[in-house]
């Protein structure tokens, strides 16, 4: 888990990252950090140098009937009959005193990929230090090229084996059966049977080892 941060603040660049990035708004990149809550929460380091957090509100309201809800489970699928209704969102001082990492993992208009870590040091939510703590490529365009052709080639290797044609025709002349039996039902029957024969051995262990 991480959280998110934005900073408007002014960040400390060298000449070699403005030019990496030239056409980049820092004020919208979305920075990822551990130091904080690691909850999914926006942060934001305003102009002034305030840490503020985004406090999102609203409830959770039902959208599928319950009905519904029995109908789409019988199917054995998914279902999660509610979703979140935000009324409001806001930012608000955060006071949070010590250091935040964050980073930025991000493709240059070279293609080249980039690690860009800064600390922030706050005092009671209060901006001290802002400082850019490594600026180094990672991966460049050429490795990031041969990775993309790897993954493609290996895809193309999949869709030319036999059996992934054979699986295709199964699937055309059983309107898509083929794949659900052995998917769905084979595949959770042996997760059913796997969890008894679980329960089972750890009564063994407790009752009879």
């Amino acid at each position: 888990m991480f959280d998110t941060l934005y900073c408007e603040r002014k960040l400390p660049l060298t000449k070699e990252i403005k030019n990496a990035f030239p056409d980049t708004d820092w004020s919208k990149a979305d920075f990822q950090t551990k130091d904080l809550d690691n909850t999914m929460t926006t942060y934001s380091i305003k102009k002034n140098g305030t840490l503020n957090i985004l406090n999102v509100e609203g409830e959770t309201v039902r959208v599928i009937s319950e009905e519904e809800e029995k109908k789409i489970r019988k199917q054995k699928k998914f279902c999660w009959p509610y979703e979140f209704v935000e009324k409001s969102r806001k930012y608000e001082k955060y006071d949070h005193t010590g250091t935040v990492n964050f980073y930025y993992y991000r493709e240059d208009n070279s293609n080249n990929t980039w690690d860009l870590e800064f600390t922030a040091t706050f005092v009671k939510g209060k901006l001290t230090d802002l400082v850019l703590d490594s600026a180094e490529i990672i991966h460049t365009a050429e490795q990031n090229a041969a990775s993309e052709k790897a993954w493609k080639d290996s895809l193309a290797a999949h869709e030319r084996h036999p059996w992934t044609k054979t699986k295709k025709v199964l699937n055309k002349i059983t309107f898509g059966y083929w794949s659900k039996f052995w998917g769905n039902k084979v595949s959770r029957s042996l997760y059913w049977l796997g969890q008894k024969i679980q329960k089972l051995q750890f009564w063994i262990i407790r009752t009879l080892a």
